[in-house]
């Protein structure tokens, strides 16, 4: 089969597609034939050795496709059924594995689209972000960074789905602050000013959640945005600067709690938390309530190109790869 391979860690030239054997389900297992996969900052993370993959590895976590072959123990699920799932990695293929409780059942209508490779991770992230992690309100000023991203496009549809009123978003362009307005967020601010702008526009007392990717100095300013009793969390590091949280003493002076979160994580350690989430993110997008917010469909052969896309920050939205054509 063919598969992206990362055979050394480093930029986007590392990035190859080389042939390689097609992977068996274990127990508990589903093998995959791929149509769709999605990218994620996940692979850029792996593929320059700050992730959970070790070289030599095929990149990946979000696929659709069909149903090729079941491994022991799986019930529920039939060979040739049109499926999404969230693999442990190496869905970049044209065959991947992934977790039978990790795996749903797709209409043949949306399997067809391209953003069926982009639901079960932006989405459900989104859902777990406001609900399980910072227990957002109807009534809360919710500020989300990245908001011209994956999960930051999903999270305001979600928040509105959700009955709560538009966020505030954070971008790095004008493009990106129209794209970010286009897909529901009520007010969006450049990174170097939205600490002043939130104080402001709440008289200075600040968001109730900010939901951040990013870390570093924008971290460090959201936590002196946070209204007292707000919530911060942390879902990953895109800056990629040193980890830096304030001190428990810190906290509790300011009456502001601080949450980490990390989907890969707890779906491997309890995927009986994630899978409700996934089930209700295919509902949402099936029914047209979420736009995945697709941007680029690139063929397996460009991953390459979809990796230097990221690296310079010009994705919008979600990025997905072809991997095989609807007559494939």
């Amino acid at each position: 089969m063919r598969a992206v391979v990362i055979e050394e860690y480093g930029g986007p030239e590392v990035v190859a597609v080389r042939d390689r054997p097609a992977p068996e389900p274990g127990p508990g297992e589903v093998a995959i034939a791929v149509r769709f996969a999605s990218m994620n900052y996940t692979d850029v993370r792996n593929r320059m050795g700050d992730g959970l993959g070790r070289v030599p590895f095929v990149p990946g976590v979000e696929v659709s496709g069909r149903v090729l072959r079941l491994g022991p123990g799986v019930e529920g699920l039939s060979v040739g059924q049109p499926v999404a799932a969230l693999t442990r990695g190496s869905a970049h293929a044209e065959v991947a594995v992934a977790p039978a409780p990790l795996t749903v059942a797709l209409t043949e209508a949306l399997a067809s689209r391209p953003d069926s490779g982009a639901i079960l991770v932006t989405v459900p992230l989104a859902l777990i972000l406001l609900r399980e992690a910072s227990h957002a309100a109807p009534g809360d000023v919710v500020l989300v960074h990245s908001a011209a991203g994956g999960v930051g496009t999903a999270l305001a549809q979600v928040a509105a789905a959700e009955g709560m009123a538009a966020p505030w978003g954070t971008v790095g362009s004008p493009e990106k602050a129209e794209f970010a307005s286009a897909h529901g967020y009520g007010a969006v601010f450049p990174y170097d000013t939205f600490k002043e702008q939130v104080l402001a526009r709440t008289a200075g007392r600040g968001a109730d959640v900010v939901l951040d990717p990013i870390g570093g100095a924008v971290r460090a300013a959201s936590f002196e945005a946070l209204a007292p009793f707000g919530r911060l969390v942390t879902y990953s590091n895109v800056s990629r600067e040193p980890e830096a949280l304030p001190d428990a003493e810190w906290l509790r002076a300011r009456c502001v709690a601080c949450v980490g979160l990390s989907v890969g994580q707890l779906s491997g350690r309890a995927p009986e938390l994630v899978r409700p989430r996934l089930e209700e993110a295919v509902r949402l997008v099936r029914s047209g309530t979420v736009d995945v917010g697709v941007t680029d469909v690139l063929p397996l052969e460009d991953a390459a190109t979809a990796h230097r896309l990221f690296s310079e920050r010009r994705v919008r939205g979600k990025l997905v790869l072809e991997v095989a054509s609807a007559a494939g």
